[in-house]
């Protein structure tokens, strides 16, 4: 790729497609909003700032279209439409138009967030099935429908089973958002997008990235320090839905669940505040009472798989 980004220096010219206006422009690309005239619908295309100028550039693109492609019929993936490279050299993706993505609208109340992550969750364990790893799984990233849905977008960084870009480095990636194995140069898996995603649903509920602090994002140094610091409690959040967020950061890529897995855990969340009186036996570690505030099935889950470990 050339050594500094340059957006087309125009609106594109791309066959079917009429009423261009610049939407967002971005350190990669630039996305526009567009008509496709023989279906009569409103499009996002996202044009690469870089031109495909070696075949690393034409290997990235193929990559992502293949990888968007790839998951595009799933209802919670952005769809892709067509792809193509224009006049000027410049590859662009024709995509389903969205309102927006959930960065503009953190922080956001946990039934919101625990659906979003279900969802997400469902769209990256297919991903994964497929052979394929995101890699930047955050909260920029998912979009929200014309139809009020959540959608992953972006799969420039995704790496597919038969694919494998060794040139793709941290600092192409999102820090905040990304694994500590990634710091170490660790083989892309599919723990890293469980990694990201719940990093992600932490930033939806409190509006920044686990332990960061709102206003003083850290360097990368200090980043790295961070994955050592235990992960706050949300204020009005239901404990049990932070204990798998929790296990969804473990540090340890082996402890985390898989996408399917998260799906499930999170599905099973109780938001009601994890505890209703119930009559039974007294615990041995217990005080005695008549009635024990019993924990949701999730929580007995995580304490019954730490237990083993």
């Amino acid at each position: 790729m050339s050594p500094t980004p340059k957006r087309p220096s125009s609106l594109p010219e791309i066959p079917g497609l009429t009423e261009f206006s610049l939407l967002a422009v971005g350190g990669y690309a630039t996305i526009f909003r567009a008509r496709q005239a023989a279906v009569g619908r409103e499009v996002a295309i996202k044009v690469e700032n870089f031109k495909l100028e070696s075949e690393r550039d034409r290997a990235r693109f193929v990559r992502e279209a293949h990888a968007t492609g790839k998951m595009s019929s799933h209802p919670h993936v952005v769809d892709l439409f067509d792809a193509g490279v224009t006049a000027d050299n410049h590859p662009y993706l024709v995509m389903e138009l969205c309102a927006g993505s959930y960065q503009d609208l953190m922080p956001l109340r946990p039934q919101v967030v625990r659906d979003i992550g279900v969802k997400i969750a469902d769209a990256l364990a297919d991903a994964h099935e497929r052979g394929i790893v995101h890699r930047d799984v955050k909260p920029a990233n998912i979009l929200v429908s014309l139809f009020g849905e959540p959608a992953l977008a972006d799969f420039g960084l995704a790496i597919l089973a038969e694919q494998r870009d060794p040139h793709i480095t941290l600092d192409v990636m999102t820090p905040a958002y990304a694994p500590p194995e990634a710091f170490r140069r660790a083989e892309p898996a599919p723990p890293g997008d469980v990694y990201g995603l719940c990093a992600t649903l932490y930033a939806l509920l409190t509006g920044a990235p686990p332990r960061w602090q709102k206003n003083q994002p850290p360097g990368l140094l200090a980043l790295i320090e961070l994955f050592t610091e235990p992960i706050p409690e949300v204020d009005g959040c239901p404990e049990e839905l932070i204990a798998v967020l929790r296990l969804g950061m473990t540090n340890d890529p082996a402890k985390r669940p898989t996408a399917r897995a998260l799906e499930e855990l999170l599905v099973n969340v109780d938001l009601n505040g994890g505890g209703r009186p119930v009559h039974g036996p007294v615990p041995d570690d217990g005080p005695p009472t008549q009635h024990i505030k019993q924990r949701g099935p999730v929580l007995t889950f995580l304490d019954h798989l730490f237990k083993r470990r």
